[in-house]
């Protein structure tokens, strides 16, 4: 049999992973067997744990790429004013039209469980919060020179970054539990609550 390329390699694990994320959306990590996994992917037993040893492992990759996902969002595009309005609305909607969006419930569910998930989730939620707050620092330092008041924009940005981290989260949450809500009238309303700062 010929050896694959790395990046013949790398496209057959996205494949792989691809096949998982769809499965883990549609029925969950526990519902979700390897077995089910290797027909989805349209691979064979050996293929598939050639590249990932356990489902465990599986996991852990898939639930990676989905948060890389979700912090590409806030450095990917963003809108030329960097008010927390804009950069809430920005997530929001880059969020919610992500394919891998809605596993992120289930990703964080499984935290409490296993512990280098939780690593992998931790770091990617400091990633994004740490981008988020960088994107407000320049508004927030503007703020304070305009305030008649003495103003701490790192800490202003900081509770910022905090509140528009945690607000992308339960709007991820929310879509996830409640399938009849209007994603588009949810995110212009949180949005509003940022436009008063």
């Amino acid at each position: 049999m010929p050896r694959l390329n790395e990046s013949t390699k790398a496209l057959r694990r996205e494949a792989i992973s691809a096949a998982a994320m769809r499965l883990f959306t549609r029925d969950g990590f526990a519902s979700t067997s390897m077995a089910d996994i290797i027909a989805e992917a349209d691979s064979s037993a050996g293929s598939v744990y050639s590249h990932f040893s356990s489902k465990a492992e599986l996991i852990r990759y898939t639930a990676s790429s989905a948060m890389d996902e979700l912090v590409a969002a806030v450095s990917e595009d963003l809108p030329s004013e960097r008010t927390p309005a804009g950069v809430l609305s920005h997530l929001l909607h880059s969020s919610s039209r992500s394919a891998r969006a809605k596993p992120l419930l289930q990703i964080w569910a499984e935290v409490p469980r296993d512990p280098e998930l939780e690593e992998v989730a931790s770091q990617s939620l400091h990633e994004l919060r740490g981008h988020v707050r960088d994107a407000l620092l320049p508004w927030c330092q503007d703020a304070a020179r305009d305030a008649t008041t003495r103003s701490q924009p790192d800490a202003a940005a900081d509770a910022l970054a905090d509140a528009i981290t945690t607000t992308v989260q339960g709007y991820l949450v929310r879509l996830t539990i409640d399938r009849k809500v209007d994603a588009d009238l949810l995110a212009s309303r949180l949005t509003a609550v940022f436009e008063r700062e």
